[in-house]
């Protein structure tokens, strides 16, 4: 078996059939520059020669976020590729199959049900669909498993599994099924969002404890994954344990664009070696040996037996560009987050605000319903007031204003409330929740906001939900199908975006 690592999710596999022909199947396709709306970048970036890619057979989508469905390498591949590989996506965004159809016409599609088995030549995908407590941004997320008679290659993309034992036994049975040789486990590391609470604190002593404290919680967390079976805190078997278990970790770097300030990429907790060789010192403690690396951007490795051997760089890679400076967490750089609205235009408030009432009622309070381990109702009962605040500032030709929108045990919805204080849960922009429900901005928009970082930002994140905003989601990709077919220069708009 061979795996090709092209960074953050995206990874080719390249597995055999019992007659030794090989089947090649790439999982996530996110290989253009830029994502979430162009503001964070790609790192390393490559340019893929997809005439050398004309055997692909499959291409595997885990989920409707743009680091991993990415319209624009999807456009480059079907114009590149023939004949045409699979397009297999998870059932959880099978909304998005007229827009596939509309957009890549001819284009074979198969919708994966959780746990179906599809076979090409013999060769096993499986998309594996875990159950949930608790509402996330990635409920729609189908992790892969790819198998032959003796080879098994497991990845877990963009979401851990649950430390519960239905959980843990799905992947026991995944990893026994057949009489494997070797197995691997594709674990995904992203550090992202701790990364950049790292430049919001206002001084450097801050930001270090800050920095201190997470990775000994990290490593508190990756001693209990070991000690839940070690003292049956969960009862099931361990795939660790297994004679032919072996373990990789990718990463999920995005960097803020060179195009603002390269430094920032040098302020970053843990970087994918560190966190391999603490995962490891953890392993051995608790007296596991299977072999456990990281993969390297632009790298082919050979997996056999106990073995994860690079072998050469991938050769249908015209070019990798890294932007990959010394790791420093004391250079004196915090973020100049914008404390307007991203854009800034006056527009119609009457407008804008049943828009606003339609996503809090609509959106919002479904969603905050549902999630059973942040409770709607312990929120309410802990504020001051008993009441659960969202205040919304409208920019319209006669200046700045704000109004209240507020929902408590006496209400069925969210409503307007006037207010003598400035009291409130959350707070936003009015034009940036209408650009929420345009799709001119996104979940990781807050990037560039200037969010408050001790408060909870409930309401933005329930919008990001992809699983409950199916109508959201399909005109964020419309959007991005219209403009990739339009060939739009996106490094040019990045830098102007940026530089206004």
């Amino acid at each position: 078996m061979i795996i090709d690592y092209l960074w953050h999710s995206e990874f080719i596999v390249e597995i055999s059939w019992n007659n030794g022909k090989k089947i090649k199947i790439l999982s996530d396709t996110w290989l253009s520059n830029y994502s979430f709306w162009d503001m964070m970048e790609r790192n390393p970036m490559i340019k893929v020669d997809y005439s050398k890619l004309q055997d692909l057979s499959a291409i595997f989508i885990s989920h409707a976020h743009t680091d991993h469905f990415d319209p624009y390498t999807l456009l480059e591949m079907y114009e590149a590729i023939k004949p045409r590989p699979v397009l297999l996506i998870p059932e959880t965004i099978s909304f998005l199959v007229p827009l596939l159809e509309k957009n890549l016409p001819k284009q074979n599609i198969k919708v994966l049900k959780n746990r179906e088995i599809f076979e090409i030549d013999w060769v096993e995908i499986e998309g594996i669909i875990f159950e949930n407590t608790y509402l996330t941004n990635e409920d729609d997320v189908m992790t892969l498993a790819i198998s032959n008679s003796k080879e098994l290659v497991y990845a877990e993309v963009d979401t851990l599994p649950p430390n519960t034992e239905e959980a843990q036994n799905t992947l026991y049975d995944i990893f026994t099924k057949k009489d494997y040789k070797n197995a691997l486990y594709i674990s995904t590391r992203n550090e992202l969002e701790w990364n950049l609470k790292l430049l919001d604190f206002n001084n450097l002593k801050n930001r270090k404890n800050f920095a201190l404290e997470y990775i000994e919680n990290r490593k508190e967390e990756i001693i209990y994954d070991y000690e839940k079976f070690d003292e049956d805190l969960i009862e099931c078997s361990n795939i660790k344990d297994l004679p032919y278990y072996m373990q990789s970790f990718i990463w999920q770097w995005i960097i803020y664009p060179t195009v603002i300030n390269p430094e920032f990429q040098k302020i970053s907790i843990l970087w994918l070696d560190e966190e391999t060789e603490i995962e490891k010192s953890i392993a051995k403690k608790f007296k596991k040996n299977f072999p456990l690396t990281y993969f390297v951007p632009g790298k082919r490795y050979e997996i056999s037996p106990k073995s994860m051997k690079e072998i050469w760089n991938i050769p249908y890679l015209l070019d990798i560009k890294y932007s990959n400076p010394k790791k420093d967490i004391n250079i004196n750089l915090f973020r100049d987050l914008r404390s307007c609205p991203l854009h800034n235009e006056k527009r119609n408030p009457m407008q804008q605000e049943p828009i606003i009432l339609d996503m809090l009622n609509n959106k919002f309070l479904p969603y905050r319903m549902a999630n059973t381990e942040d409770s709607f109702k312990n929120v309410i009962l802990n504020t001051p007031e008993h009441k659960y605040i969202i205040k919304i500032i409208y920019w319209s030709n006669w200046d700045y204003f704000s109004k209240y929108y507020t929902f408590d045990f006496s209400k069925t919805k969210f409503s307007e409330e006037k207010r003598k204080t400035d009291a409130f849960s959350e707070d936003y922009f009015a034009n940036d929740l209408e650009d929420f429900f345009n799709w001119r901005q996104e979940l990781y928009s807050n990037f560039l906001h200037d969010l408050h970082f001790k408060r909870v930002y409930r309401f933005w994140t329930a919008l990001g939900a992809n699983f409950l905003n199916n109508d959201l989601v399909i005109k964020k990709y419309d959007f991005h199908f219209k403009r990739a077919q339009a060939w739009m220069k996106i490094d040019d708009y990045v830098l102007k975006f940026y530089k206004k």
